[in-house]
Formats: C-alpha cells, structure tokens, sequence
C-alpha cells in the first residue's frame, strides 16, 4: 500500500523566462523524473507516482502551456522550449544523472535535453515517445490541419472514431 495514494496537484513554482512551471516532489531515495505528454499534464502519473515514492524521490511537473503550468495566448510551447524548460528544472534540482520516464512528447523533451543541452540520464525509459515530425497520425494531422471538418461532425461519428481509434494508436 502506497504511502501517499494519488499525486497531489504539483505545489511548487519555477520561473523560467519569466514563465511558472509548476512542480512537486514525493517520496525518497534516487531521483526519478516523470515528463508527460501532450496534451496532457502530470496528473497522468496520478497512479504511477505514488507507487513508484515509495522507493524514489519522484520529481513531476507540468510542462510549459499545460495543467497547471502557465498559459498565455500565442505562447511558444513547441518542443524548440520544452527541452530548454526540462533543463532548467534538472539545474534547478540539482539533478545530474535521474533516472527518466517519459511519455509521448515528454519523451521527445527527455531526448532533446540529452542530445541538445548534453543531460545525461541514468535511465530513459520512453513510452509512445513523438520522436518524428510531423507528430500524429495521418489521422491526427488531418483533425490538426481541419478542425472545422471535425468539430462540425454529428456525435455519432465522433463516437464511431473514438471505438475504432480506441482499438489502436492515433
């Protein structure tokens, strides 16, 4: 039974460029850092962290532009930033070799602060990493691309796309 049963809302805030991010910290023993994806936040380790603070010293946060990190209107949240964000946390936490696992476009992050900002890691453990532009499926890049189209579809085509995308990745 986990100590801590659900991942509190991340407590802390950092400043990067003049933009918060917002992190928490459970747990102790080695570092372990969670990167989630788009367009999700950290609530997505709600049920992985727990569990895994009771051996680790579990490090979460929301990316820039996500949960509870700050948004603003035309900001840059592309990958170009993320990495540069992820960085600057690591430094902030004193963190030189984590163990590292990352989700989707966390996990691009996670490689783009290895190779572009020279981060070594003591693990990478990538799950469903967008290492390939364009991110998504033809699918994906065709709602991307035309979001009127979809938004303009009846409920049952949008239930019909979710059971048959749901048997399979997007």
């Amino acid at each position: 039974m986990p100590t801590i049963s659900y991942l509190p809302e991340p407590p802390d805030t950092f400043n990067f460029r003049g933009q918060q991010i917002r992190f928490g910290i459970i747990g102790k023993g080695s570092s372990v850092v969670l990167l989630h994806g788009t367009p999700f936040s950290s609530v997505v380790w709600r049920r992985i962290a727990p569990c895994l603070a009771e051996h680790y010293r579990v490090f979460y946060f929301d990316l820039l532009g996500h949960g509870c990190s700050e948004k603003q209107e035309e900001q840059n949240v592309s990958l170009g930033v993320q990495n540069e964000v992820f960085t600057a946390l690591l430094d902030h936490w004193g963190l030189e070799q984590p163990d590292i696992v990352a989700h989707d476009f966390g996990g691009t992050t996670a490689l783009r602060a290895h190779l572009l900002n020279k981060h070594d890691y003591h693990s990478l453990t990538l799950i469903d990493p967008v290492a390939i532009g364009p991110s998504g499926s033809p699918f994906v890049q065709a709602a991307k691309n035309h979001p009127e189209v979809f938004t303009g579809l009846p409920a049952y085509i949008h239930e019909a796309i979710l059971r048959k995308k749901g048997a399979s990745a997007y």
